[in-house]
This record gives C-alpha cells, structure tokens and sequence, in this order.
C-alpha cells in the first residue's frame, strides 16, 4: 500500500506569487512546504518593487515597505522630449523589494507552511497519483513527497521545460542598476534606439541619494543597459553605479498550458505577466490566489492530474487573459513605429484628451487607456506618417 505523502503541496519558489500560494493553501488547512533555491527569501533583487495603490492595498502591505509613493511620470521621446503625465492621487508604491518578499514567506510561514531554504529542485515525478520532488537542501541530496506541486521559479528554469510548462516562445530581458543620483524625484520612462527593439527604460527615486536605472528589451539588453547609463551619466542625471541586478527573462503571451499531471505554474512561469511595462508581482499574486482555489478543489476531488487541475488554467486566463492578449498586441503594434512616428505621439500628447486618458487610474489594467490613446493618435497622424509603419 502506497504511503501517504509527507505534504499535500510542495510550492517551489518563495517569490511573491509563490509565497502567497503557499500561504492561501497552509491557511485552507493543507500540508504545504515551501522551498527557495537561495539562502533567503528576496536575494538577488530582480525588478523595481513598483506596486500599484489597489496591490497595495488588496493585500494589507505595510506602509513600512514604501520606498517612493508615485503620483506622476515623465516620459521621454527618443530625442529627450519631456511629456509629464501627473495625477491627482498616489497611483503605485516603489517598494523594498527584499523587504516585500521577506514579509510574504514569513505570511506563509504564519499561515502553518513550513519553508526550506537553500533548496534546489532538479526534478518533479508524476506517479499517477501524486509527485516526487527531486533536489538538494543544504548540498545534500533531498527526496520529498507531495500530492502536488506549484511551480513558481520564475520563467525559463530548466524544471520548467523538464515538467512541461512551456510558454510562447517570444521573451523580453530586463535589468537595471543602482545609480547615485541625489536630484532624481520623479519616476521617468525613456523610448528610442538606445534602449533596443521593442524596449523602454526607466529611472526611478528610490532610497535617499539613489536611483534604480534600468531597461526592458528584445535583446541584447545589458548592452543596452550600459548605454542607457552611460547616456544618462554624460547627460549629469546621474552618478556612479552602485550595484547591478540580475537580468530577468520575461514570456510575453497566455502560455500554451499552465498546468500539468501533478503540477501547476503561477507567476513568470506561466506568464501572468503584463506584455507593456514587465510587470509581474500583481499579477502573480492574483494567479496565486486562482492556484489555491483550484488546488484545494482538485485536492478534495482527489485528482490533481491535469484534467484535475484544468480548472485553473480557466480561471486565471478569465481574470487576466483579456489583458494580457490585448497587451501583447500593443506591445507587437508600438514594437513598429519609428522614431520619428514616435517622437510625435510625444508631441500629441499635449493635446488635452489624449492627457486625460493617461491620467485615469489604470496602473494594472492599461492596455485599453494605451490602445485609445494610441488610436485617437493615429487619427490626428497625418495619412503620410502614417504610411511610414
């Protein structure tokens, strides 16, 4: 007679959307164990931090976490023109990433998981009935057994491609920096040839006297990043760099699956990720709480097989499907402007309908404020622009 497995779910990756499907299944009442590959939660730092007010709030965060409030922007034409766009509320936080990611795997921990750090998983089984967690723990080899596991490593692991969850093939790499620069205060956003095909760059405030430069493109991105730098550097925007994160492969598109026998993918590994800005952390979160209600449903049904746990690709893809798909046809359609089509979408958006639309409060769900402010620029293009796409 089969053994009974030491846990119902083995969550693999205690990023934000792995911590928090960890934490819903533990509090649901589930044996749940929690394991992350480095010796601590939030190390290396991966992305800016920047969360929206309704994240922000929807999950009870602590004002202690905020870096930044931001409440306007400056977007930057490939020539250096500035459009600010400025709200009348605080529409997203800059957050100590590290801090963030801390504090949800100790929410897991709270909620009755139990987390194992130092954790490498090399291989997930599927018996039929339920899954075998290959690895090391601590460079010693580890066997843990599971009803089902909850792949959250962010895309492009080899366990990803060894369990099947293969997303579309087109990706995008982003990577930044921490710059001196005392005189930064407002979030700015760049476009142009010098942060690649298909990409945008930023410069965010972040803690006193610092700024987070960083990019988001095609390919060839640290290149690109250096650029920027150096771009901004000469421009005295900024000083010397302090410290480089680790580049991050990003999936554009609903993947083709999200789930399989034994094992179900939130976050970058199935790309609950928005096509346009990167962002990942909102999204992820939201496809956790998805994975945790189709985890306990298939759970108590006893079947965890894929037609088990289909559930939750229809679930998650109903709630941010719609926003993904039209992102990425955003992305694809302003991937082929030129610059110079570029550099007067900048000048249009003086124009006080075209403003109005950006100001609405679309921090997470913006392609269609995007699309309209794209389409009423279209019209107002003249016919010969236009014919330059």
């Amino acid at each position: 007679m089969k053994q009974t497995p030491a846990y119902d779910v083995a969550v693999i990756g205690a990023g934000p959307s792995g911590s928090r499907a960890a934490e819903a299944l533990a509090a649901s009442g589930h044996r749940v164990v929690l394991l992350e590959r480095d010796p601590e939660p939030g190390l290396p730092v991966h992305c800016t931090g920047i969360v929206s007010t309704e994240c922000f709030d929807r999950y009870h965060l602590p004002s202690s976490l905020i870096l930044r409030s931001i409440s306007s922007f400056v977007l930057r034409s490939p020539s250096g023109r500035s459009a600010p766009v400025k709200r009348n509320a605080t529409q997203a936080h800059v957050l100590d990433r590290i801090a963030l990611d801390r504090l949800l795997a100790q929410r897991a921990v709270d909620a009755g998981a139990e987390l194992i750090t130092s954790a490498t998983v090399t291989a997930i089984d599927w018996d039929g009935q339920s899954v075998r967690v290959h690895g090391e723990i601590a460079s010693r080899e580890k066997i843990l057994d599971a009803r089902v596991a909850v792949l959250a490593t962010g895309h492009g692991s080899r366990l990803q491609r060894h369990v099947g969850l293969s997303t579309r093939g087109e990706i995008v790499s982003g990577c930044q920096a921490v710059v001196e620069a005392p005189d930064v205060d407002e979030v700015e956003v760049f476009t142009g040839g010098v942060v690649g095909f298909g990409g945008y760059g930023w410069l965010v405030p972040w803690k006193p006297g610092l700024a987070l430069a960083g990019l988001l493109t095609r390919r060839d991105t640290m290149a690109h990043l250096q650029a920027h730098i150096v771009k901004l550097q000469e421009a005295g925007r900024i000083g010397a760099v302090r410290e480089l994160f680790r580049l991050r492969a990003l999936p554009l598109g609903v993947p083709d699956r999200s789930v399989v026998d034994g094992v179900l993918g939130v976050g970058d590994a199935v790309s609950q990720v928005k096509p346009t800005s990167g962002g990942g952390i909102y999204y992820g979160l939201l496809g956790a709480e998805a994975a945790a209600q189709a985890l306990t449903e298939a759970l108590a049904a006893g079947d965890v097989s894929a037609a088990g746990l289909a559930a939750y690709d229809k679930r998650w893809q109903a709630m941010l499907g719609p926003e993904i798909r039209q992102g990425y046809a955003l992305r694809r359609l302003l991937e082929q402007l030129p610059e110079p089509v570029v550099e007067q979408f900048h000048r249009l958006l003086s124009v006080p309908g075209l403003r109005r639309i950006l100001t609405t409060p679309t921090f997470d769900w913006h392609s269609g404020p995007l699309t309209s402010v794209l389409n009423r620029m279209t019209g107002r293009s003249s016919s010969r622009q236009l014919q330059t796409w």
